[in-house]
């Protein structure tokens, strides 16, 4: 944990590919949250929901029952809450990386596209 209280994501937390590619420090200060996912699947549009791993200004890292592809396209909706604020956030985000951790999760990481905070 750093001097703020916020806790940083660590290399060893990282894919590889993706090490040189990190732009923003990445938060945990709002722990295990829900969020709901919008994607196009086989059948059209469908919902799932994912818990918040970590959070930046740039994406989010999050865990899923289902995978996603590298560069689908998602929508997601839900309310960050921390201790100091809490805050409603709605984006369009870009699949980085879906890598499986277990048999039944799935570990997302997305780039914002666009993205939209309101304070709760």
């Amino acid at each position: 944990m750093s001097e703020t209280g916020i806790y940083r994501t660590t290399e060893a937390d990282v894919p590889d590919e993706l090490l040189e590619k990190r732009r923003h420090p990445r938060t945990r200060e709002y722990g295990s949250q829900k969020l709901e996912i919008l994607f196009i699947g086989d059948e059209g549009p469908q919902t799932t929901t994912a818990t918040l791993w970590d959070f930046s200004e740039g994406g989010l890292g999050m865990e899923s029952e289902r995978a996603f592809a590298p560069g689908e396209e998602l929508e997601i909706t839900g309310e960050l809450r921390s201790p100091d604020y809490s805050m409603q956030v709605k984006a369009k985000a870009i699949v980085a990386y879906s890598r499986k951790v277990d048999a039944e999760s799935f570990r997302i990481g997305v780039a914002f596209s666009e993205v939209a905070y309101r304070r709760l």
